[in-house]
């Protein structure tokens, strides 16, 4: 089929990320909400003579923009995002557990990192769920607003709380080996990628559809990026805004092809 003049585009795009070191493909991104492109430059004009009128325009400072809008979290993205490398290995988590005393004792839900030196604190547990009295933790005999700890097993005073008494531990347990951890720091930032955008287009001519690629050589992605959390309304999504870099070796910036797929070598 003749690749068409005139086209509509719908399909949001996928978006390959390329590593500009490596050249190797680093993570695709297949459920994006929206993906586009916006082109700018800035024009200056000569003006002059009665009327003060506009006599001819100098354009410059091209410049482009890639935004992408993610249905879903990528942990790959948010950590190329960062600037930092994501980390895989067990890792210390903070734990809140509300347990029953029974018979002067309470279990928590996981084991403590460190249970030689206690949780980081316990408390009684108001009925209405806010911190009572603290119950500190002893290393010999166990007296009164004392517990002591043995795995995941605390034990209080003798008959100073009743069975069915609520009690609040804080404390720190180990994750497996297969925890991920994105970090952000203070030198590291966002890196610049070849972006690759790959769509469909349809010919207003014959209505058949043709794949377009678009491939942008050099895109910086922008340090400042959010995400949002909320108990009501859609899921939240992940914007991704990436500013166009000129290349070192040349003037293109970004190149679009429409081709007919069944008739690619």
């Amino acid at each position: 089929m003749t690749t068409p003049n005139i086209f509509a585009v719908r399909e949001v795009a996928l978006a390959t990320f390329y590593d500009l070191a490596t050249n190797k493909a680093k993570v695709q991104l297949s459920n994006l909400k929206t993906s586009g492109l916006e082109n700018s430059a800035d024009t200056v004009y000569a003006q002059g003579g009665r009327g003060n009128g506009r006599v001819v325009g100098f354009s410059g400072n091209r410049s482009g923009r890639v935004t992408l809008q993610d249905c879903v979290f990528t942990a790959e993205v948010i950590a190329m995002m960062t600037g930092n490398e994501i980390k895989t290995g067990a890792t210390n988590i903070y734990q809140r557990d509300v347990i029953t005393v029974s018979a002067n004792k309470a279990s928590l839900l996981h084991t403590p990192v460190d249970a030689t030196s206690g949780l980081i604190s316990v408390y009684k547990l108001n009925s209405d769920g806010t911190h009572g009295e603290e119950i500190t933790f002893a290393t010999g005999t166990i007296a009164a607003g004392k517990y002591t700890l043995t795995t995941k097993q605390l034990t209080f005073n003798t008959g100073e709380l009743a069975d069915g008494a609520k009690v609040v531990a804080y404390y720190k347990a180990a994750t497996a080996t297969t925890a991920k951890t994105i970090t952000v720091s203070s030198d590291k930032f966002a890196g610049t990628y070849r972006i690759v955008l790959d769509c469909l287009v349809r010919n207003t001519e014959n209505q058949q559809d043709y794949a377009a690629q678009i491939v942008i050589h050099r895109a910086k992605m922008e340090d400042n990026w959010s995400i949002s959390m909320a108990a009501d309304g859609d899921p939240s999504v992940f914007d991704i805004p990436m500013e166009i870099l000129k290349p070192v070796d040349g003037t293109e910036m970004y190149t679009m092809t429409i081709y007919d797929e069944n008739s690619v070598a």
